[in-house]
C-alpha cells in the first residue's frame, strides 16, 4: 500500500522559489502570520481577487435594464390598501368618540367592568394582564373557594399580586 505521505510529496519548483515565494514570505513576516494564518490569508486574498475579476468580466450583465424588477404595480396596490385601511380605522375611531362624547374616563372604564364571579374565560381575558392560563386559574379558584366577596380577593389567585391587581382593578367588579 502506498503511504499518502510520500504520495503527496511535491518537489519544490525552482521557478516558484524565486520572486513570488520571497514576496509572500516577506509579507507574512511583516504581518506576523503563522503558517495556518498565512494559508487562510492568501486563500481569502485569492478568493476576493477572483470575485473582483468575475465581477469586472460579467459586470455588464448586471447593468441590463431588462433584468430589473418594476415595483410600481406593488406600490400602487400598497397605497390603495393603505387608504382602505385608513378609511376603516378613521370611521371606527369616529364611532367610538361619538359613543363616549361628553363622558369622563371613569365612566368609560366602568362600562367595561367584568364581573369576576360570573365571567367566562373569554370575558376574563379582556382584562389587562389576564391571559388564557390566568383566566383558567381564576375560574378554578372560584370553583374551589366560591365567589369573590370583593375585588381585592382576586389577589388570592396564584400569579396575581399587588402590581397586577393595581393594573386591573378598574376593570373588575363582584356584583
Amino acid at each position: 500500500m502506498i503511504k499518502l505521505k510520500y504520495f503527496f510529496k511535491f518537489e519544490k519548483s525552482k521557478k516558484f522559489d524565486l520572486p513570488l515565494r520571497n514576496l509572500i514570505k516577506k509579507i507574512n513576516d511583516a504581518i506576523g502570520l503563522t503558517k495556518s494564518e498565512s494559508i487562510v490569508f492568501w486563500f481569502l486574498i485569492l478568493a476576493f481577487t477572483f470575485g473582483i475579476v468575475v465581477k469586472l468580466v460579467h459586470g455588464d450583465a448586471a447593468k441590463d435594464e431588462s433584468s430589473k424588477f418594476d415595483y410600481s404595480v406593488f406600490d400602487k396596490e400598497f397605497e390603495k390598501r393603505s387608504a382602505e385601511i385608513e378609511k376603516v380605522v378613521s370611521n371606527k375611531s369616529n364611532t367610538i368618540s361619538e359613543n363616549f362624547a361628553g363622558k369622563d374616563a371613569e365612566s368609560v372604564v366602568s362600562s367595561f367592568k367584568v364581573n369576576i364571579n360570573t365571567a367566562t374565560k373569554e370575558e376574563l381575558m379582556k382584562i389587562p394582564g389576564i391571559g388564557p392560563k390566568m383566566a383558567e386559574q381564576i375560574i378554578k379558584h372560584r370553583e374551589v373557594y366560591g365567589e369573590f366577596k370583593r375585588i381585592e380577593d382576586i389577589m388570592n389567585v396564584k400569579g396575581i399580586g399587588q402590581k397586577k391587581f393595581e393594573k386591573m382593578k378598574n376593570y373588575l367588579t363582584t356584583n
